[in-house]
């Protein structure tokens, strides 16, 4: 599996929710108690969801084109006061 595809899959909220998932399921599975089942899904959903900004965020960045904004005082200086 290449990077991008591992990339890819870490930043899908779909794949978080299966992790989601299997993590309740195995709380609710040891018979724990609904405040650390609600604890344990507290902090996976704030993990998948920082995992989620911070790749989508590097991908649109990376697929940015940079953009440099050059004025040219020559431009201005032949216009006379107030046009």
């Amino acid at each position: 599996m290449k990077k991008e595809d591992i990339l890819r899959k870490l930043g899908s909220r779909k794949f978080w929710a299966c992790i989601t998932a299997v993590i309740v399921s195995l709380v609710a599975f040891t018979k724990a108690t609904p405040e650390t089942t609600e604890r344990v899904v507290a902090l996976v959903g704030a993990i998948g969801g920082l995992c989620v900004y911070m790749l989508s965020e590097g991908m649109a960045d990376s697929k940015s084109e940079s953009v440099t904004n050059v004025i040219k005082t020559e431009d201005f200086k032949n216009e006379e006061p107030g046009e």
